[in-house]
């Protein structure tokens, strides 16, 4: 007899580990959206998970559903792409950029200066271990605190510690040998 393909599989620590990784998905998806999708996101990416992943330690989980979060973002980012976005307009960020901001006009010349250094940098970050890219790009573009990025992996906060000295000691590295003599 096959196996319903939309079933749940069942594994003992199932319900564990939703519980653990729930409130670092809502979490990790509100600082991208509102509410009320954070949780529509989290609960699919733990249903998702749940159903189709196969592991065998929480560890091992924790990690492939960190991975699902950031694909299912991905996706949703495509999508919202594809089909149109409903943009709003932060005044506070408005008033924070204040005359050095958005109404500045840039120059052709910085503008490709600026494009050069970001195909760098992320050429620099593709360099680096999955894990050590996730963990430095969740600390310093997602704000999370090492704490949390040490959670939803579920590694320790040391282990966290040293894969940001990792990932900023080999960008510093490759800034420097950017860099004419």
């Amino acid at each position: 007899m096959a196996s319903d393909p939309i079933a749940p599989r069942q594994h003992p620590d199932d319900e564990l580990i939703a519980m653990q990784m729930r409130p670092a998905l809502v979490k990790y998806f509100q600082r991208k959206c509102g509410p009320a999708e954070a949780e529509d996101l989290a609960q699919d990416v733990l249903m998702n998970a749940l159903r189709r992943g196969s592991w065998t330690s929480t560890e091992q989980a924790k990690g492939y559903i960190f991975r699902a979060a950031i694909n299912r973002w991905r996706d949703h980012q495509r999508k919202a792409r594809t089909h149109g976005v409903s943009v709003e307009w932060d005044e506070a960020i408005e008033a924070s950029l204040g005359d050095s901001g958005l109404n500045e006009e840039k120059s052709p010349e910085h503008v490709l200066v600026v494009e050069q250094q970001l195909k760098f940098a992320a050429a620099a970050l593709l360099r680096l271990s999955e894990r050590t890219r996730d963990i430095f790009l969740l600390i310093r573009l997602e704000r999370m605190k090492q704490a949390e990025v040490a959670q939803l992996l579920g590694v320790s906060i040391s282990t966290v510690e040293k894969e940001l000295v990792k990932a900023l000691a080999h960008l510093a590295r490759c800034l420097k040998q950017s860099d004419p003599p």
